[in-house]
C-alpha cells in the first residue's frame, strides 16, 4: 500500500475531525475532543477535505446555487411588492453568498508598506535625482549656469 493511501479507519477519525470543524469547533477544539495535537487536528481536517471528490464538490455548488436562486426569488417578489427593507437587505444577502459561493468576487488585495521600504525609495529616488543633476551639469557649457 502507498504511504498515502489512507486507511478506512484513518478515513473515519480524518471525517470525524472534518464534522466538528463543520459544527464550528476550532482546531484546538478538535484536538482536545479528539486527544491529539492541534497540527494532527488540522492534518486530520485537511485530509478530509482533499478525499472529496471534485465531482461530489461541483454537485453540491449546485445544489446550494439552486437553493439560493430559490430564496432569492422568494425575497426579490418581497422586496418588489412590498417594498419592505427587510427583504431588499435579504436579497443583497443572499447575492452576496451566491457570490461567495460561485467565486465571483475578486480576491482584496491588500499591500503593507514599512518605514525600511519607504526610506529605502527615499534613497533610491534622490539617487536618481542626483543622477539628473550631474548629466544636467555635464551637458551645459562651461562658463554658464543652469537654473
Amino acid at each position: 500500500m502507498a504511504t498515502n493511501e489512507r486507511t478506512e479507519e484513518q478515513a473515519l477519525i480524518d471525517t470525524e475531525a472534518l464534522k466538528y470543524r463543520s459544527r464550528g469547533y476550532t482546531y484546538q477544539q478538535i484536538a482536545d475532543t479528539m486527544g491529539c495535537s492541534k497540527p494532527t487536528a488540522f492534518a486530520r481536517v485537511k485530509r478530509a477535505l482533499a478525499a472529496i471528490p471534485a465531482e461530489a464538490v461541483d454537485e453540491y455548488r449546485r445544489l446550494e446555487g439552486e437553493r439560493l436562486d430559490n430564496l432569492l426569488a422568494i425575497a426579490t417578489h418581497q422586496a418588489m411588492t412590498k417594498k419592505s427593507l427587510f427583504a431588499i437587505d435579504r436579497c443583497l444577502a443572499i447575492m452576496d453568498r451566491r457570490a461567495k459561493l460561485l467565486g465571483l468576487d475578486a480576491p482584496i488585495r491588500t499591500e503593507v508598506i514599512t518605514l525600511d521600504y519607504i526610506q529605502q525609495e527615499i534613497a533610491r529616488l534622490e539617487a536618481t535625482l542626483g543622477e539628473i543633476d550631474d548629466d544636467a551639469t555635464e551637458d551645459t557649457p562651461s562658463g554658464t549656469e543652469t537654473a
